[in-house]
């Protein structure tokens, strides 16, 4: 009886040990792939990060170029309707520029946040199909 309960025993436990190997190793390899995916993800974002503060300085310094223009043309003006005119115009140009460089920042940023979660996407949705055979069963 002892025998025969321990060929059972060793019988079984084999195949039991075999599955929980291969689902360990299953489940290092999906770990494996979600931190290459959080770097690569964190690598995007932060090469666009960069590259967004780029653009930003270069907006400040237009908004900065065009304002010191506005403050010489103001400086120009050789009457107060002159100046009127000269303000009215600097107002309407500056709100129009920032309003422009304000949309293609944002614009950018957009396009950074969908290239940075891109890799976290597609990791989640390979994870989703792994998942698939044992919620059908």
């Amino acid at each position: 009886t002892v025998a025969r309960t321990r060929d059972l025993t060793q019988n079984n436990l084999k195949p039991a040990t075999e599955a929980f190997s291969k689902a360990s190793n299953a489940a290092a390899q999906c770990g494996r792939g979600n931190l290459d995916a959080v770097a690569h993800s964190t690598q995007i974002y932060l090469t666009g990060m960069q590259d967004l503060s780029r653009q930003y300085v270069t907006a400040v310094q237009g908004l900065m170029q065009h304002a010191f223009d506005g403050s010489k043309a103001f400086a120009g003006a050789t009457s107060l309707q002159d100046a009127m005119v000269v303000q009215v115009n600097l107002t309407r140009a500056s709100i129009q520029l920032a309003l422009g460089e304000g949309a293609k920042l944002q614009h950018a940023a957009l396009k950074l946040t969908e290239r940075a979660c891109a890799p976290l996407t597609q990791r989640a949705t390979a994870a989703l199909e792994l998942t698939k055979p044992s919620r059908t069963a």
